[in-house]
């Protein structure tokens, strides 16, 4: 993610515009300058930095929420603005000591998309239609890069339709797109210019994909023992040009080499680290990066569903926020495998971590790991 570095504050009273000059300019003018102001700001704001948009009125102390957004946000602080002579209501999000995001509801008439990005190109953003819902013409988000100089956010924009009569608006610092919500990737498409044919972002949910390329790994029965470091760099995006000497034994892991790299699924990512001899793969660490996802996910079910027999064979420590369990994975195609689905709960989100053991083996057991059938496991 590429963060544009805090602008002063002098920048930003050079760009924020008083009440009165907004009220005179054109709705859709007005908002652009707005966004460029914000823009300007970069990362870290500080909560009371927006306090220097001077068309605003905070209504409420920053607040931490009692469940982090889907976003990761777990702070906000709500307010209005009066921007071009419309009502919104607004809110900040962000972290403990910064602000990333500002969403805006239109209470007044509708701006029209295509005069807002008409203005945001006059106001010298540059917006790019980065994200576009799969089907033109079929309503939902777009979602915009805009650019200043070295500085960038991404603009989301809500149509009005049935059933919701304001627009809505998201304006993030960075130009890395928000994530999708599961039931979404099937839904939008990151291939929106003039005359592209758009695709899906994904045609799978994150965990079925992820479920996908677990089964993927598993070596054949019949066929050579576990993944080669080439075949690795087919499935992942790997860093450097192999494996190298690196000691994982504080993960319980005893190979010589290792490899890092990340992967995406559906719009998820993951953090990629495998580990084996020189000449094989024997285990590979999974870990999403990143505010996590709603509850209800069942990956090891889809890798049942593709005809892999899923079996608990080892439980982890009670009393902790995370779960951590072993499981074997047997197929009559396949070589026997383990693997450790971690998952972190945080109130109505959930973190996932995964080491897959190809080889079949399982780590020195921890005196407070249980068995099946035992103490709730």
């Amino acid at each position: 993610m590429t963060i544009p570095l805090a602008g002063t504050v002098a920048t930003i009273a050079a760009l924020a515009l008083p009440l009165n000059v907004l009220a005179q300019t054109k709705p859709d003018e007005a908002f652009a300058a707005f966004a460029k102001t914000y823009l300007a700001m970069g990362l870290p704001t500080d909560w009371d930095g927006i306090e220097k948009l001077a068309n605003f009125k905070w209504t409420s102390a920053t607040t931490e929420l009692k469940n982090c957004l889907p976003n990761g946000d777990c702070y906000a602080r709500q307010g209005t603005a009066a921007i071009g002579g419309k009502t919104f209501t607004v809110a900040a999000t962000g972290a403990r000591t910064m602000v990333i995001n500002i969403l805006l509801r239109n209470t007044s008439a509708p701006f029209g998309e295509e005069a807002l990005v008409a203005a945001l190109a006059g106001a010298g953003l540059s917006p790019e239609l980065a994200r576009c819902p799969l089907r033109a013409g079929a309503g939902g988000t777009n979602w915009y890069r805009l650019k200043a100089g070295e500085q960038a956010a991404v603009l989301s924009i809500q149509p009005a339709g049935t059933g919701r009569p304001n627009e809505g608006f998201v304006i993030s610092q960075g130009d890395q797109l928000p994530p999708l919500q599961p039931n979404q990737v099937s839904l939008y498409s990151e291939q929106c210019g003039a005359g592209v044919e758009r695709k899906a972002v994904s045609t799978m949910k994150p965990h079925q994909h992820l479920a996908e390329v677990v089964v993927t790994l598993l070596a054949q029965a019949a066929g050579p023992a576990p993944f080669d470091w080439k075949a690795l760099g087919t499935t992942f995006k790997m860093n450097g040009e192999g494996p190298r000497k690196m000691d994982l034994t504080t993960r319980g892991d005893h190979n010589p080499v290792a490899q890092t790299g990340v992967v995406t699924f559906a719009s998820r990512e993951f953090s990629v680290l495998a580990s084996g001899s020189p000449t094989e793969v024997k285990s590979v660490f999974l870990e999403e990066l990143g505010p996590g996802h709603p509850r209800g996910e069942h990956m090891l079910g889809v890798v049942y569903e593709k005809g892999i027999t899923v079996k608990l064979v080892r439980c982890g420590p009670v009393y902790s926020s995370s779960t951590n369990n072993w499981y074997s994975m047997t197929s009559a195609k396949t070589k026997p495998a383990m693997i450790r689905q971690s998952i972190h709960y945080d109130g109505n989100q959930v973190t996932d971590q995964y080491e897959i053991r190809l080889d079949g083996t399982l780590p020195a057991r921890d005196p407070r790991d249980r068995n099946p059938g035992v103490n709730g496991c």
